[in-house]
This record gives C-alpha cells, structure tokens and sequence, in this order.
C-alpha cells in the first residue's frame, strides 16, 4: 500500500474517531441511552470483565475477594428497564491502579422522563476493582432547568452497597425496588423545599455553609468565611426559574455557584483586605468529590424543611 493511501486510511480513522466522540458527547448532553462501545469511550475500566489471581496479588486484595465486573450490574440495571446516560472515572493516583479505579454509571428510567416533570430520579452506581470500594447505589434527581440535581444522603435514601461477595440479580432488584420505595419520599421533601421561604440572613447562613464544603481547612468558619468568598456570587440569581427567596430556589443557585466555580474569593485563601486579589474559582470536576458536595448540601437544605 502506497503512503498516500496510508495517510488517507490515517485521515479517515481520525475523523471517524472525531465524530464518534462528538456523538457520544450530544448523547449523554440528551440524557440518551448509551452502548457499550460508548460507555468504553468515556470509561473504560468499567469494561474490565476479568481479573486474574496475579492481578488480585498485585493489588493486594484477599484471596477472598470476589470480582464482579461493573457491566454485569450495569447490564442487570437494563433488564430491569435502566438506561446507561452518563459514564466517568476518576484519574488513577498510582500506575498500579490504573485501570482499577474509582468510576461512576449514571442510569436513568425512561418511565420517569414524563413530560411536565421538572425533576426526575436517577441511579448513580461507583465502583472500583482495586478494592478501595465496593459497588455502590446512590440515589439522585436531575433537574431539568439546570441540568444539576440532589445527591441524598447515604444513610436516608436507599443508598446500598453491593459487596465483592454474593452478587446477584436478585440482590440488585431488591435494591431498585428499595429506591424506586423510597423516590416518592425524596420527591416530596423537594416539593417541601418549595414550599419554604428564607429570609435575607436564613439564605446568607446557607450560603456560608456551602462555602465551607470547598473550604474545609480549620482556619475556615462562619465567622470568617464571607471575607474569603463572595457570598453574593454564591447567592446570584443567573435564570428566572431560580429567582427568589424559596429554600429551593436559594438551594439550586448556591448548588450550581459552588460545583460550577461561578465565584470569585481570595487568592491568598486568608481574609480579603484592601490589598487582595480575587480569583475565579474552578468547577469541580472529580466526580467524587462532587457527589461528596452534592450530598452535604442537600443535607443542609433538608435541615430547613
């Protein structure tokens, strides 16, 4: 084959690479059902259908640990009508555990994507292969306007682990039939939050508080939070579905200030003066950390329902 041929072969692989990745990106921008191929494009250790014993030494897991590849709930999740959105995984910290690590399949339920709904649930399953975690099931809402959501709180809302032991479709079934138990009383504490009204100082403290999930050094405090970060930022109203002082209007704009980066603080990290320079700061970008965020934040809000 001559070069010139070689080159266009080349050229073609790379556009259709190209699109396939642009095509993945619209799917999970649409909230729609992705293959496997797909999913192995935005992450691939949830691919890994095998570990060998060497490979379970080399981690150094037990010899009783037993291997459960992520597509096999993933794939027990659809026969009961789950749909995979969404698929990331975290950056290995070790050479070692790079293609072990910590990643998350968000499911959705076409059942629930009733036009009229603003929010609707969905199914958050992490997991690692280097025995750091055991499967886990979390229980989210999307919101529609904003594309954020809430994250419940573990030990409330039908969150579970599957182990490295035992798994079944019977023990993922009953966990699904546990959550979708459980959605109707998660539903109705946001129609709660709706319902709540903040005075000016109520929605400042909240603010503070949320401040103090990013910041989270001893130095920080209620006291001394506000002179680091902009809290007006934190509290700034950017559509008009969010507008106003209801506990959940107050609730999604701090949520989308702090996981987005929309606010400015001080670039020193210490107490602003005349003489400091401001930042804009990042969006959270690592998964974990942001369902982390995401779940104390909605135990904050809960706390004023």
């Amino acid at each position: 084959m001559s070069k010139e041929n070689l080159n266009n072969e080349f050229d073609v692989a790379v556009r259709l690479q190209k699109s396939f990745e642009e095509a993945t990106a619209k799917k999970v921008e649409n909230h729609q059902a992705l293959n496997d191929s797909e999913i192995a494009l935005l992450c691939p250790v949830a691919l890994k259908n095998t570990m060998t014993n060497s490979e379970i030494e080399k981690l150094g897991l037990s010899k009783h640990y037993s291997f459960v590849p992520t597509m096999r709930v993933v794939n027990d999740l659809r026969t009961l009508g789950y749909e995979v959105t969404d698929a990331v995984q975290v950056k290995a910290r070790k050479k070692t555990t790079n293609g072990y690590q910590k990643h998350m399949i968000t499911l959705e339920h076409p059942k629930y994507k009733v036009e009229g709904s603003e929010e609707y649930p969905q199914i958050l399953l992490t997991n690692s292969h280097d025995g750091g975690n055991a499967f886990s099931l979390s229980a989210g809402i999307f919101r529609l306007v904003c594309s954020n959501g809430l994250v419940i709180k573990t030990e409330d809302y039908g969150t579970a682990r599957l182990v490295h032991k035992g798994y079944s479709f019977e023990a993922v079934q009953e966990l699904v039939k546990q959550f979708e138990e459980t959605m109707g009383e998660v539903l109705t504490k946001i129609t709660a939050m709706k319902k709540v009204e903040l005075t000016k100082a109520q929605q400042i403290e909240f603010a503070k508080k949320a401040a103090l999930l990013r910041f989270t050094a001893k130095s920080y405090n209620e006291d001394n939070i506000a002179d680091v970060v902009d809290i007006d930022d934190l509290l700034n109203v950017e559509r008009k579905e969010d507008a106003g002082n209801g506990l959940y209007e107050v609730f999604n704009r701090v949520q989308e200030s702090i996981v987005q980066g929309k606010y400015l603080y001080a670039s020193s990290g210490k107490v602003k003066d005349a003489d400091t320079k401001t930042r804009k700061a990042r969006p959270i970008k690592n998964f974990k950390q942001s369902i982390s965020v995401n779940k104390k934040l909605s135990e904050l809000a809960f706390e004023l329902v």
